[in-house]
């Protein structure tokens, strides 16, 4: 039956009259005119609304059909249906339709519906007497609202009609004279009339709930005196709250969804996962695919997740099908499908997912996931993703946000060297934007001048020469890049400036500019400045200035490069650091044996001075060979510096080592008397017996015909003197 109505209306909007079943009799036919075209479509949409099969979604349709013809004879329908006390289900449609089309269309709200919807309001359904209420709200005229405040009043009226006329009044509080009408109920000698009309003064003034009638009277007597505008304005902010409120609630019931919906996941994963295992691994990837397609999309989530697990835990990649499977996943209604789909696939790089990304990045109106996109395609830094970020950029509709990651991707891709010839236009478009940015839009004029740095065009540095005169830590760094990238030099003396700068990333990025393209003795101070602990406390600060300091160096003459080390006098560490690196690059080359052995003499005296014998003894031994070799006097020298760290080192057995090659190399009796000498104050100096009886037993080893009978007493003395401090006094006899 239901159909057939459908069909007959259908039949009608086309201008056709509908099929009878029935011939109509010849002398009705005779004596009456042919109905019109309209008056034949209303009464289908009267015969539908009839119908007692017809669903009530369709009930509802044949209303709005009905409404939207606005003429006497729809309105005249619409009566007649609005009091047909023995079908509620129609009235219950027509009001629920009438409720709708006010909104796209309030010139439906004829009046001649006023009294029958007045009538519904003491129906018997409390439903239909809720929808009656809400259309008559939907009136504006104020003869409806006061119309509805006397039938309030009225005591011969039922309850149940007064309270629903009361809800009637209630969604239009931002009228003053509704207002006063609820508040002049507030004063009768009725509890329920007074509750309901306080529910409905409720949200004007949440402050005065549960007080008496007086109060409220008060609260109105100092409203009713505001202007227009200081009632709108409360109005207003009234419903700001509301909004706020709504929102927060409607945040709420989202997140729970969510929760329940990654549960729901989750369980639908576990059983997944099952069943992967049981299926052969030459099948799996068929199966993800065909749950990647299925309708639901928790299966869709669930195969997400076992994908990137298998990502995670076994390295497989998804491929061929697979792959095109997530790609399509781009192209989801869901947002939540499209955002965990580009989770992996921004990890892929493959040509395919670049286009794929481009794709949805065309189409995509989500601004949150607009942004992913287009860091998914710096993640990727296909050349192929330069012209739409080149459109992201230079369109001022596009979102700061989104124009920024545009900016911060277009650099990622810009540092490979295939895309230079893709870049021409970029240059441009990024001058301009930047040009036309704000400045309280700091992140994304720090996003266009690190895309300008990537690029390092020298067009780009009137923008890095402007921007570096700021104190904005937050476009700072990116200037400084870019300044490095041109090789500006005409800001040196603000650079060195911005090494004190309160954040530690302009430090940082400005120590690096003055280690690229600094080489003055100034440049070198304000490095030396961030060195210490106690002038920088953060560590990666001082590491960068510790890399500036030896690309400064390295720029240098080799006398200046050794010279350089005095400036590290303060701080040991580094100093060694510093001469270790410049003698181990010295060792490789060859050719400046002296200035070898310059540095080694010099790193070795600072780990003395260090109390750091073990290391000093390496480079004394390789300076003392050196010099050896070439028949250097100080050989002698040096030679016994290397035996007097070789004795306070932390192997004995050295000392031994050291003094054999020393007497082996040398016949002169002045030497081989400094040894003794140099062994004999060392021993005098020992304090722990333990460590004098190794180094004696080591001494021992020494062969006594290479330092004669002066080292065999010696060796002697010291093994007594030893010995003698562990053994336990001799006790002494009674008298």
């Amino acid at each position: 039956m239901r159909l057939v109505t459908l069909f007959t209306c259908s039949v009608c909007l086309l201008g056709v009259a509908p099929i009878s079943g029935r011939a109509q009799p010849a002398a009705n036919a005779a004596s009456k005119p042919p109905p019109s075209d309209q008056t034949r479509q209303l009464q289908t949409c009267r015969e539908g609304l009839l119908d007692p099969l017809i669903r009530a979604d369709d009930r509802r349709r044949w209303a709005q059909l009905l409404l939207s013809y606005d003429s006497s004879e729809a309105n005249a329908i619409i009566v007649e249906l609005l009091r047909l006390s023995d079908r509620p289900e129609v009235q219950a449609g027509v009001c629920v339709s009438l409720i709708e089309r006010s909104r796209v269309a309030p010139q439906r709200l004829h009046q001649s519906f006023v009294e029958p919807l007045i009538e519904l309001l003491e129906a018997e359904s409390e439903e239909l007497r809720a929808l009656a209420a809400q259309a008559l709200a939907e009136y504006s005229s104020g003869d409806v609202q006061k119309r509805l405040a006397e039938l309030a009043k009225g005591a011969e009226a039922p309850m149940s009609k007064r309270l629903a006329a009361i809800n009637a009044l209630a969604p239009s509080t931002h009228r003053r004279e509704v207002v006063g009408q609820l508040v002049d109920l507030m004063s009768l000698d009725d509890r329920e009339i007074n509750a309901q009309a306080a529910a409905a003064l409720e949200p004007l003034a949440p402050q005065l709930a549960g007080r008496p009638a007086q109060d409220w009277t008060s609260w109105w007597q100092e409203k009713s005196k505001l202007s227009e505008d200081a009632w709108l304005a409360e109005q207003l902010q009234i419903y700001r709250d509301r909004s706020r409120r709504v929102t927060v609630e409607l945040q709420a019931i989202r997140n729970e969804s969510e929760r329940q919906e990654s549960v729901i996941t989750v369980r639908i994963r576990e059983f997944q996962r099952e069943l992967l295992r049981s299926i052969n691994p030459e099948q799996r990837d068929a199966k993800l695919v065909e749950w990647i397609d299925d309708p639901l999309p928790a299966v869709k989530l669930a195969a997400i997740g076992i994908i990137s697990s298998r990502i995670t835990d076994e390295g497989r990649r998804p491929e061929k099908e697979l792959l095109a499977a997530l790609i399509r996943l781009l192209r989801h209604d869901a947002l939540s499908i499209r955002r965990e789909s580009l989770l992996i696939l921004q990890n892929l790089n493959d040509a395919a997912v670049v286009d794929g990304v481009l794709a949805r990045l065309a189409e995509e109106k989500d601004s949150s996931l607009r942004q992913s996109l287009l860091q998914a395609l710096g993640k990727l830094a296909s050349v192929n993703a330069i012209p739409a970020l080149n459109r992201e950029i230079a369109s001022l509709d596009c979102s700061p946000d989104c124009a920024r990651e545009a900016a911060l991707a277009l650099g990622q891709i810009a540092v490979k060297p295939e895309a230079a010839d893709a870049l021409g236009s970029a240059v441009v478009i990024l001058v301009n934007r930047y040009r036309l940015t704000p400045q309280d839009h700091g992140h994304l004029r720090a996003a266009l001048l690190t895309a300008m740095a990537s690029i390092g065009d020298p067009s780009f540095t009137h923008e890095f020469a402007s921007a570096i005169e700021s104190d904005d830590a937050m476009i700072l760094p990116a200037a400084l890049r870019g300044l490095r990238a041109v090789g500006d030099l005409s800001k040196l003396p603000r650079l060195r400036t911005l090494t004190a700068h309160a954040e530690p990333r302009v430090r940082i990025e400005a120590i690096e500019a003055i280690s690229q393209l600094g080489n003055e003795d100034a440049d070198l101070e304000v490095l030396l400045a961030r060195l210490g602990l106690a002038a920088e406390p953060n560590e990666s600060v001082r590491e960068a200035a510790w890399r500036g300091f030896r690309q400064l160096t390295s720029k240098r003459s080799l006398p200046e490069r050794i010279r350089a080390a005095d400036r590290l006098r303060e701080m040991p560490d580094l100093s060694i650091k510093y001469l270790e690196e410049l003698a181990a690059a010295l060792a490789t080359n060859g050719n400046h044996t002296a200035e070898l052995d310059t540095v080694r003499d010099r790193l070795a005296a600072t780990l003395a001075e260090a109390n750091k014998h073990t290391e000093a003894t390496v480079y004394l031994r390789a300076l003392y060979e050196s010099r050896l070799a070439r028949g250097d006097d100080a050989a002698r020298a040096i030679g016994l510096r290397w035996l007097e760290s070789s004795l306070r080192n932390s192997n004995p057995q050295s000392a031994s080592e050291v003094i054999i090659r020393l007497a082996e190399a040398s016949d002169a009796a002045p030497v081989k008397g400094e040894i003794v000498r140099i062994v004999a104050q060392y021993l005098e100096t020992i304090t722990d017996a333990e460590r004098g009886r190794k180094l004696v037993s080591e001494l021992r080893s020494v062969p006594s015909d290479l330092l004669g009978d002066e080292w065999t007493r010696l060796v002697l003395q010291f093994a007594a003197q030893f010995e003698a401090k562990d053994r336990p006094p001799t006790p002494t006899s009674a008298p």
